[in-house]
């Protein structure tokens, strides 16, 4: 399907805005034609008014997001950072504006579902009832304020009709696309159905507080489903807005070229508050690092691993990452050797941290044999000590048994360590009572570890910082991956940090090249190989 694009109501060419203003309670635009578009705004409401089951209120901030929500006409992202509640402005605008915005329909990742409808009635209140679909035959019930979908379920909801001629016939007002960076990919079918659901729904809210994570060609999906009128076109917007590399092999689209100017051109539709702007009294994410030798055990596998990668590198003509899966799957393997190497400095880390203090303690893994054999070695260990075994968080979890299990580890004063995979654990949990973590191992993109991070420093958060300590195994793939990652999590800030006039520019060298140029000049050092 085509990408959205609006046609003026006077001559019918496709819209495409020069200039945007207010006027009383509406928004011109003003086209390239010649002609104005109108768009109304929401009535401006009192969302200071709102008062959740548990007797809590918006934040301040959190109340300008829903008049930002208002101003937008409906149809925006909030980019907040992670922790400053998304979710509840979204739900805020939904319940201030029951009339223009419901019912709704709310997509977001599959393991999460259970987690929306509790929001939902927490916010709304115990009347409104959100449909949670679990399968592609599932029809939605009419007479529910809401539908909760997962992106996996997107493109399998067919039956009889398609969800889009479903939404039409039970007017869903409001489409909430949370976490929209899983429609980052423009052909996707994914993307394909969510940009014709759109098209038939007025309202649109996006949330993200990582919109992108590899480029910023993966902001156009949405830039286009919400203002076609800006964006109608994936390699306009590429070519005019897009910086670009040459990674030794060909040229890759980077971050954003004018990320000032970019920012002026969407501020009428896309929101971005961090935690330090908003909440200064939120506690700081405090990351330190802790270096260990490599383990014995795996020692031998790292090296045999490390020589047929430098052999393979520097054969390589091209020395292309994207040509040779072979480089890809080398670093892959010394990065999970290395992980179950730092199994027993973390064991030894878990029992000086338990010994010292009573706080809760969450250790992030990558690898899944990785969580398993810390899992056995520390409940032999907590026995001893008269505490329950650690909690695994996995990817096979629904979304009612993670709910659970981080409820568990809030109110059970016995269990104190949850080992939880990075990248199932990055999005929706509230942590806000736990203010210590561990990065076991490491993430090829740092926007899956500030994700892990975020989900402590949140609104509740008694904590006066946040503790995240990274295990690194000395002279491994580790210690170098450290200091490029570094530079890779600058992207994003510089994408939606714009207005920092000291905001780092993008690497022009891509972060697995470059770890693998380096690896294999420096790598065999230590072992002197």
């Amino acid at each position: 399907m085509p990408f959205i694009k609006n046609k003026c109501s006077e001559c019918g060419k496709v819209a495409e805005s020069m200039n945007e203003f207010t006027i009383g309670d509406k928004t011109v635009l003003s086209l390239k034609c010649g002609h104005l578009m109108q768009k109304e705004q929401l009535k401006s409401s009192c969302p200071e008014d709102i008062l959740s089951l548990d007797n809590k209120k918006l934040f301040p901030f959190q109340c300008e997001g829903v008049r930002f929500v208002e101003r937008s006409g409906g149809r925006c992202l909030i980019g907040d950072e992670m922790g400053l509640g998304k979710t509840v402005q979204a739900l805020a605008a939904l319940l201030m504006h029951k009339d223009e915005m419901t019912p709704f329909l709310w997509f977001g990742k599959s393991s999460l579902k259970y987690q929306y409808q509790h929001e939902i009635m927490r916010w709304m209140g115990e009347d409104y009832f959100a449909q949670v679909v679990n399968s592609g035959k599932e029809r939605l019930l009419p007479g529910c304020i809401g539908y909760i979908v997962s992106y996996d379920l997107l493109r399998r909801l067919k039956g009889d009709y398609s969800l889009a001629e479903q939404a039409q016939k039970l007017s869903i007002k409001t489409l909430i696309l949370d976490e929209c960076q899983q429609i980052k990919n423009s052909s996707s079918q994914r993307t394909v159905h969510a940009r014709a659901l759109s098209r038939v729904i007025p309202n649109t809210i996006a949330l993200s507080g990582t919109p992108i994570k590899n480029n910023a060609a993966e902001f156009f999906p949405i830039l286009n489903i919400l203002k076609p009128e800006l964006f109608s076109n994936e390699s306009r917007f590429i070519t005019n807005w897009c910086d670009s590399y040459f990674n030794g092999y060909g040229y890759k689209t980077g971050g954003l070229a004018y990320p000032k100017q970019f920012h002026e051109r969407t501020k009428s539709f896309i929101i971005r508050r961090e935690r330090e702007e908003v909440m200064p009294d939120l506690p700081k994410i405090q990351r330190s690092f802790q270096f260990h030798e490599l383990s014995s055990i795996v020692e031998k596998a790292y090296l045999d691993t490390f020589r047929a990668f430098r052999d393979e590198y520097n054969q390589s003509e091209s020395h292309s990452f994207e040509e040779s899966g072979n480089i890809l799957a080398y670093l892959s393997r010394m990065r999970h050797l290395v992980g179950l190497s730092k199994v027993d400095p973390c064991i030894d880390f878990c029992m000086e941290f338990l010994g010292s203090t009573e706080r809760k303690l969450t250790i992030f893994v990558h690898h899944k044999d990785v969580g398993e054999i810390l899992s056995q070695k520390l409940t032999a260990v907590l026995s001893e000590l008269g505490l329950s075994a650690p909690l695994s968080l996995t990817a096979e979890l629904d979304s009612q048994q993670r709910f659970d299990m981080v409820e568990s580890f809030r109110s059970d004063p016995k269990k104190r360590i949850m080992i939880a995979s990075t990248l199932a654990s990055g999005e929706g949990l509230n942590l806000q009572f736990c203010s210590d973590c561990i990065l076991l191992e490491r993430q090829w993109n740092p926007a899956n570890e500030e994700q892990a991070e975020g989900r402590f420093p949140r609104p509740g958060s008694t904590a006066s910082s946040i503790s995240a300590t990274y295990l690194l195994a000395v002279g491994t793939v580790d210690e170098f991956f450290s200091e490029i990652v570094e530079r890779k999590r600058e992207i994003v800030a510089n994408t939606l940090n714009p207005n920092e006039s000291d905001a780092p520019q993008w690497d022009q060298s891509s972060l697995m090249k470059e770890l693998a140029e380096v690896l294999a000049a420096q790598g065999g050092k230590r072992w002197s190989i």
